[in-house]
């Protein structure tokens, strides 16, 4: 019965790991293309928003998580400047992504395939993915160290429930 036990708690652990990197990954990434104008990727009714609206968008998802977990006014001035330098961090990657999309969709559309270009794109994406992930790696130690227990738990258990919500239910 312990093994069993010690299995359920790590994945427990695992998942509610997994939902606090998905959170802080979903807000910074958010931020990140916020600060690029390149929102309307992700949401199609977005593209018409200025920078301004979007500033005001990305402190909104803050102040909402912020909600979510109970953060005090100490822990908001300090997680604030993290999620910043990583939207910083990451913007760069994620326009390294747009270029090498935009890459393989020509190297698609060309008259013949290039399949050593191909192999060499495919692999400079994962690169720039990994350094990503390292990064929201990162972000989320940074914060996690930040949080309560409690909080985290909080945050992982709102995650879930909008996870459970379904792909439509998230925006």
């Amino acid at each position: 019965m312990s093994i069993e036990h010690d299995v359920q708690k790590n994945r427990t652990l695992r998942a509610m790991l997994l939902g606090f990197a998905g959170g802080i990954a979903l807000t910074a990434g958010v931020a990140v293309l916020a600060m690029d104008g390149g929102i309307s990727a992700m949401h199609p009714m977005m593209g018409s928003m200025s920078q301004a609206d979007m500033a005001e968008h990305i402190d909104k998802a803050c102040r909402h998580l912020y909600i979510e977990v109970d953060a005090t006014d100490a822990q908001k001035a300090t997680l604030d400047p993290i999620f910043k330098q990583a939207a910083a961090d990451l913007l760069p990657m994620f326009r390294q992504l747009r270029t090498g999309h935009a890459q393989v969709m020509s190297l698609l559309t060309a008259p013949t395939i290039d399949r050593t270009a191909l192999e060499q794109a495919r692999a400079t994406q994962i690169a720039v993915q990994d350094r990503i992930a390292q990064r929201v790696t990162r972000l989320v130690e940074d914060s996690s160290n930040v949080l309560t227990q409690a909080q985290r738990q909080k945050l992982v258990a709102h995650l879930s429930q909008r996870m459970s919500m379904g792909p439509s239910m998230h925006g």
